[in-house]
């Protein structure tokens, strides 16, 4: 008999008003993963993580955590559940532990209880030091860690993030990442995430689901969609001078090269050559230049690019909803 899925959205439909968001849409999620949710802006990625958190009832469908009904056994299982939102859950005015201690006794945690999970806690968020300080006067990325750990005192089985990197700089925002990869190792919690930064996506979770006109397009280990859907070899290239114009005019010619993009330094294209074929001749096209190669790699397309092939989204598209994230902050994704 198969293993039932520890969380399983099956036939949800949500809407508001005459606005449908998520329409039949069926998702499971694994024991112990790091499960990334991602899709554009109004996709239904919020109203998702609100389904499962219970803040809102599905119209039609049910969700299940461990095979049980979580809109029958709410208050139960929403003690299962650890929440962190995009813009902070703490109190600014309280200290880190006075956060802590009024979150453990909002769960109900007795002190003799607390005493010990708090220093542990602290430790494992690597706020020991940081204890007796004002919450608002935190940097923004021990104020992310802080947040962390409220949504954990009451050791949840699941911890859900919504954007857990908005607004870090990429060196907060990788401790994060590894801070959320050693809770999921040391305290065997699933985690889920939010996020429009498809390339820390890649680099932290196991899993994904691509959310796309109210739908799942598709879901599952990561690797497992590249090889599913990649169509080309991809060829990652960067010279000293990062100009890409005289090789581009090139690769225009080739009727192998279906395309290509500028990420970053690097030029990536990608050819229906297999793939050592198609390194030793994109090293021969690039030498043909003035510039010096500092780096040439191949490997299977990114998850932006496997975003971009099941959403028929083009890449400045892509990048466009990147750069706008922090522009519609105001008017954020209300669904």
């Amino acid at each position: 008999m198969a293993e039932q899925p520890f969380i399983q959205f099956e036939n949800i439909t949500k809407s508001f008003g005459a606005k449908v968001i998520l329409d039949n849409l069926s998702l499971s999620i694994p024991y112990k993963d790091i499960f990334g949710i991602i899709g554009r802006s109004g996709s239904g990625k919020t109203t998702l993580l609100s389904l499962l958190v219970g803040f809102l009832k599905p119209d039609k469908g049910q969700i299940l955590f461990q095979s049980r009904d979580i809109h029958r056994d709410l208050q139960s299982i929403q003690q299962q559940f650890g929440f962190a939102a995009q813009e902070g859950s703490f109190y600014p005015k309280l200290t880190v532990d006075e956060n802590l201690w009024y979150f453990g006794k909002m769960y109900n945690i007795p002190t003799n209880v607390l005493k010990e999970k708090i220093p542990e806690l602290l430790r494992l968020v690597e706020l020991e030091d940081a204890h007796d300080l004002i919450a608002w006067k935190l940097s923004s990325g021990m104020q992310k860690r802080l947040d962390i750990a409220c949504a954990l005192i009451h050791d949840p089985k699941v911890l859900i993030l919504d954007e857990p990197t908005e607004d870090l700089d990429p060196a907060l925002r990788n401790e994060i990442l590894d801070l959320l990869h050693k809770i999921n190792r040391e305290k065997d919690i699933t985690i889920i995430i939010t996020s429009h930064l498809l390339d820390e996506v890649e680099y932290i979770c196991r899993d994904v689901a691509i959310l796309d006109k109210k739908k799942v397009v598709d879901s599952g280990n990561i690797n497992e969609l590249k090889n599913k859907y990649a169509r080309y070899s991809e060829i990652s290239l960067e010279t000293e001078d990062r100009d890409y114009s005289h090789l581009i005019k090139k690769l225009k010619r080739k009727k192998d090269v279906k395309k290509y993009s500028i990420r970053g330094n690097k030029i990536y294209i990608y050819t229906t050559q297999k793939n050592e074929k198609a390194l030793k001749n994109m090293i021969s096209l690039a030498k043909k230049g003035k510039t010096k190669i500092i780096s040439v790699g191949v490997g299977k397309p990114s998850l932006t690019e496997l975003f971009e092939e099941l959403t028929k989204l083009e890449a400045k598209d892509v990048k466009k909803e990147v750069e706008n994230v922090k522009v519609t902050r105001d008017n954020k994704e209300k669904y």
